[in-house]
């Protein structure tokens, strides 16, 4: 039976809250199964029709190690392992053949010009694309109201909605198309 997998890695949990809203969205039209980025899966399973990745903005890109030990330094997050994230994961994963993928990353919505420089699902998609995956929608970007969160008004149900249109997507292609 085709599925769908959500990997994620989250600092403050809005990026969690975020893969957990677009598994619900994904969720009405196939089996998802979400996991952080350090617990996910070295290879896809080939009934995994449908690949999200997500996590936030890190210093203008996705979360190193670096950033993540500024994070727990300067913040407080508590991060378990600040070695393993999803770029990470992404640069040692293993994918089916046949894969759509999609990315998301979670941001602050100001500064306006710091903002255009934020790369993390670009970098995703990159990284993905990489991975021989078809990007099945443009990355999507979920708003933060500052750097420890929370997620902004009304982000969590645009993420359910974003989820349901790409499980709809995937379920209107054949076991062996691409997006």
């Amino acid at each position: 039976m085709a599925r769908a997998l959500v990997v994620y890695e989250s600092v403050f949990g809005d990026a969690r809250t975020i893969a957990l809203a677009i598994a619900a969205g994904m969720g009405t039209r196939l089996p998802v199964d979400v996991v952080e980025a350090r617990d996910a899966p070295a290879q896809v399973s080939p009934d995994v029709r449908m690949l999200v990745v997500g996590g936030p903005n890190h210093a203008f890109g996705m979360a190193k190690e670096a950033t993540r030990e500024g994070a727990v330094r300067d913040y407080g997050a508590d991060i378990p392992d600040i070695d393993l994230g999803l770029h990470e994961w992404l640069d040692t994963v293993h994918l089916p053949p046949v894969m759509n993928a999609a990315a998301y990353d979670t941001r602050m919505d100001h500064p306006k010009l710091v903002t255009r420089f934020d790369h993390a699902a670009r970098t995703e998609e990159k990284l993905l694309r990489g991975l021989g995956a078809t990007l099945a929608a443009p990355a999507e970007h979920f708003f933060v109201v500052d750097a420890k969160g929370p997620l902004a008004d009304g982000e969590e149900d645009r993420a359910r909605r974003w989820g349901r249109a790409l499980g709809e997507l995937v379920a209107a292609r054949p076991a062996n198309g691409r997006a």
